[in-house]
C-alpha cells in the first residue's frame, strides 16, 4: 500500500534529477555562463530551510543579467504544465524579493522525441496560471497553458526572455502578501 506513494516520490525525484541534468547539459552545449547550485541541505543557510526557494542554477545572460533558474521535468496535460503554489511558487517569489533576482522555471518537455524547454518567469506564472487543487493531497497548484511559456530550443531563443511581459500585477500582489 505505501509502496505506491514511495515509488511515486522516487519517480518524481528521478524526473527532477533528469530535468536538472538535461538543463545543465543544455547550458553547456549553448556556451552559457552559469553556476549549478548544490541542492544538499547541509550546504544551505537556515534562511533557505522553509521560506525561500533554492534555484537549481544561476545564469548570466547578456540581456538580462543574473537570473535564477529552476529546472522542471513534467509532462503537459491538456495543453498545460503545473506548478505547486505553496511549496514552490510562494518560496520562489520570496527568493526574488530577498535577492532581487528574477526566478525562471525551465520545463523540460519532450515533443516528437525532441526536448524543448518551456520557460516562464515566476511572476508571470502567478498572473497567467489558473489555481486548482490537487485531489490527492488537497494542495493548491497553478495550471499554466503552454502558450504562456517562452519556447526555448537554442541559445538564440533566449532573447525571448528579455521581451517577456506580464499581463498585469494584480495576482502578484495577492500571492506575495
Amino acid at each position: 500500500m505505501g509502496g505506491g506513494i514511495q515509488s511515486m516520490q522516487i519517480d518524481t525525484y528521478e524526473a527532477a534529477r533528469i530535468g536538472e541534468e538535461d538543463l545543465n547539459a543544455w547550458f553547456k552545449a549553448n556556451g552559457l555562463c552559469y553556476v549549478s547550485v548544490c541542492q544538499t541541505r547541509e550546504t544551505f543557510a537556515p534562511l533557505f530551510s522553509n521560506n525561500l526557494k533554492r534555484p537549481d542554477f544561476l545564469v548570466l545572460l547578456d540581456s538580462l543579467g543574473l537570473i535564477a533558474v529552476d529546472a522542471k521535468n513534467k509532462k503537459p496535460s491538456q495543453g498545460e504544465l503545473t506548478l505547486e503554489l505553496e511549496d514552490e511558487l510562494r518560496r520562489a517569489v520570496a527568493f526574488e524579493r530577498v535577492f532581487r533576482m528574477p526566478v525562471w522555471y525551465a520545463y523540460r518537455v519532450e515533443l516528437d522525441g525532441k526536448v524543448v524547454w518551456h520557460w516562464i518567469n515566476a511572476l508571470k506564472a502567478i498572473e497567467v496560471g489558473k489555481e486548482r487543487t490537487n485531489k490527492d493531497n488537497n494542495k493548491p497548484f497553478l495550471a499554466i497553458k503552454l502558450e504562456d511559456f517562452e519556447h526555448i530550443e537554442s541559445n538564440d531563443d533566449l532573447g525571448k526572455l528579455y521581451t517577456c511581459r506580464m499581463p498585469g500585477l494584480r495576482k502578484v500582489k495577492e500571492i506575495s502578501a
